[in-house]
């Protein structure tokens, strides 16, 4: 509880704290203003509750005034939807009848559509009819057009009696146009169709309406009609010949003038009916003349070729004519069905039919292939002033293989032409037999040979450089798979054994000269030889002899076959030295000395006589191989003059040099009078030739 419960109480305690009069003065006056405002807020206070009652009991009268309305507008809605629902039902039921009408509308506006597409299709059927009758082809191509157009809008009612009934009509109608058809371009062309030009145009667009299968039968009908004839002439028994060929052509030639005359462009240009009469003309010309070939038992080679010929000159003429008259549709897509867009087979359409039959020509060919090789060898003549060193006869055989290839390449591509491919390397095998069997021959003239030897190397270098180009020109000339056969490597060989019989038949010359001096020398005493002085007598004879072989064949070799030659000449020479050294029993200190002298002077004089006019590499090369090769009679002789210790000591390096080592080892051994058991430490070698 307040201790102050009334205002004046308080001041009293106010006093009681503050005796000091003045002081208590003051606090007076601020009680009762004090007290003066808490008056007024008091008189505020009641105040403002008796407005909140007045206020609340407005809000509550309110409030019933809302729940009042609010139960009127919820009676309202619920009038309102149940109106909702009786008008939906209301308009769902004029929807129904409204789409009802609206189908029956739409069923009856096809129906009528349809009755009069149907009257139509009638009435185009009947104009048909009267349009086809009176020939009125440019009426029945709009009147075909536009039923197509109708029957397409009767496609689902294909089953309906009366649309089977009228679609049988018209395939009737149009079958009777086309045997119509046929029968007016027929008579056409045999002159008993009175028909204006105008009007067989507008049948060909007729015939384009009745589709393409029937576009191409109509042609191939006409074909027939104009090769009848023809096909009549040359089955009689006085034409059945090859000579009749030529006149063949011109009856085609007679008969496409004549037709031109008489169509004058009633046939479309993009039909190319040119083309397919001139491919009915191969494809009866190639039975006929495959029987005559088949009935011929002994043929003429020269008629058959003249046959053959002109018939590639047709073929060709034809080929060209077609290309040029139709480029304007050849190899383009066309929108235009009826357009030709590549011609039909012309090259080989009846050329084909020959190839069977021209092996007389490849015999014929062969004959005189041969015969003009063995002419050409027995005229070779050995020019050693000409520029070209070589033998005419195989210029000569190259040129003929040339024009053989030219003149066989009008007839064929395939077989025929792979077969003179065979015959042409025959050729070049019989041409390398029969040289290799003259260099044979020739060894009884001794200077012929060495000469013609030269000759023969000069022209297998020739041929072997020839070959590949020859291959590239029977490749051009050949079509798969006939052309990826062609294979001349085995030829080229027969011209490396040319070239190889030609220098061991040089060699074999040499070594018949050159044995006699080596003769001389094993006749020395080598063991008591004392007189060592300039080279021996068999080595300045085998210079002499060098010297003038070399000479002979300088000039007429080409540089790289010289050196070729050359080196194989120095590896025989060594050769022929050391295997002279080996059949020598001992040989003293100084016939040692006289006998590496001897080797030293062979190495000096082959430089010389082989040096060429003019410094080169290959020059150089050889020199180097002379050297090189020559090393190895020096060695076998130092070997001989060690003593065991020395021998012992650098015979490894020399096997490590020759691979004849082996095999030398007992020979020099023999020649320093020792044996296997002398030299224990080299019996690896021993064994090498066990």
């Amino acid at each position: 509880m307040n201790p102050y419960s009334s205002n004046f109480d308080c001041i009293k305690h106010i006093n009681t704290l503050f005796p000091n009069e003045q002081s208590l003065v003051g606090i007076d006056t601020e009680i009762e203003k004090l007290q003066s405002e808490l008056t007024q807020l008091q008189s505020e206070l009641q105040e403002d509750i008796h407005e909140h009652a007045v206020m609340q009991n407005k809000i509550w009268r309110d409030v019933q005034d809302v729940e009042q309305l609010s139960q009127g507008i919820v009676t309202e809605i619920q009038e309102i939807k149940q109106k909702a629902e009786k008008s939906e039902d209301l308009v769902y039921s004029m929807c129904k009848d409204i789409k009802s009408l609206d189908i029956a509308k739409r069923n009856l506006t096809f129906s009528i559509a349809a009755l009069k597409k149907f009257i139509m299709m009638l009435t185009a059927i009947e104009k048909l009819k009267e349009h086809c009758k009176e020939k009125k082809y440019a009426e029945v191509a709009n009147l075909l057009s536009a039923f197509t157009e109708l029957s397409q809008y009767f496609v689902k009612f294909q089953n309906i009696p009366q649309i089977l009934e009228i679609n049988g009509e018209k395939e009737q109608l149009i079958k009777d146009l086309k045997l119509q058809l046929i029968d007016d371009f027929i008579l056409f062309q045999k002159g008993t169709n009175l028909m204006q030009i105008k009007d067989l145009q507008d049948a060909c667009q007729t015939v384009e309406h009745l589709g393409l299968k029937f576009r191409d039968e109509l042609i191939q009908k006409v074909c027939k009609y104009i090769i009848s004839p023809y096909q009549d002439l040359f089955q009689q028994i006085e034409n059945r010949s090859l000579e009749t060929t030529e006149r063949r052509y011109a009856w085609m030639a007679r008969a496409i003038k004549d037709f031109d005359t008489k169509t004058q462009n009633v046939f479309p240009e993009y039909w190319a009916v040119h083309c397919q009469i001139y491919y009915e003309f191969c494809a009866v010309t190639r039975l006929q003349i495959t029987d005559i070939l088949e009935s011929l038992k002994d043929l003429d080679v020269a008629v058959l070729m003249k046959a053959l010929q002109a018939t590639l000159k047709f073929e060709q003429k034809l080929n060209d004519e077609m290309k040029k008259r139709y480029e304007e549709w050849l190899g383009k897509k066309n929108s235009n069905q009826f357009a030709i867009s590549e011609l039909p087979k012309i090259k080989g359409a009846i050329s084909d039919s020959f190839e069977p039959y021209l092996r007389p020509y490849i015999d014929s060919e062969e004959r005189e292939l041969m015969l003009h090789i063995q002419n050409i060898l027995n005229s070779d003549k050995l020019d050693v002033e000409g520029d070209l060193k070589m033998l005419n006869s195989s210029m000569s055989m190259f040129a003929y293989f040339k024009q053989l290839l030219k003149r066989a390449s009008q007839y064929s591509r395939t077989q025929v032409m792979f077969d003179i491919q065979k015959l042409i390397k025959k050729a070049l095998k019989r041409y390398s037999d029969e040289i290799i069997l003259k260099i044979n021959q020739s060894r009884n003239n001794e200077q012929h040979s060495q000469i013609f030897c030269c000759f023969v190397i000069n022209t297998a270098e020739y041929c072997k450089e020839t070959i590949p180009g020859l291959q590239e020109t029977m490749v051009q000339h050949l079509d798969s798979p006939f052309s990826d056969q062609v294979e001349l490597s085995n030829e080229e060989e027969y011209f490396n054994q040319m070239m190889n019989k030609s220098i061991e038949t040089l060699l074999v010359y040499v070594d018949s000269k050159i044995d006699q001096f080596y003769q001389q020398m094993l006749k020395i005493d080598w063991n008591e030889f004392e007189n060592m002085g300039d080279a021996s007598k068999y080595i300045r004879e085998t210079i002499t002899f060098l010297e003038g072989h070399i000479k002979t064949i300088k000039d007429i070799l080409s540089e790289s076959y010289l050196i070729f030659y050359l080196n194989k000449l120095v590896v025989y020479l060594n050769n022929k030295f050391i295997n002279s050294v080996f059949r020598i029993k001992k040989i003293s200190e100084i016939g040692l000395s006289q006998l590496m002298l001897d080797v030293s002077e062979l190495k000096t004089n082959l430089v010389r006589i082989s040096k060429l006019k003019q410094e080169s590499k290959s020059q150089q090369s050889f020199n180097n191989f002379v050297q090189k090769t020559l090393s190895r009679s020096d060695s076998i002789l130092k070997l001989i003059q060690m003593s065991i210790e020395k021998f012992v000591e650098n015979f490894p390096d020399y096997a490590k040099k020759y691979e004849s080592a082996p095999t030398d080892l007992d020979k020099i051994l023999g020649l320093k009078q020792l044996k296997r058991q002398d030299v224990p430490q080299l019996n690896k070698f021993f064994t090498k030739i066990n």
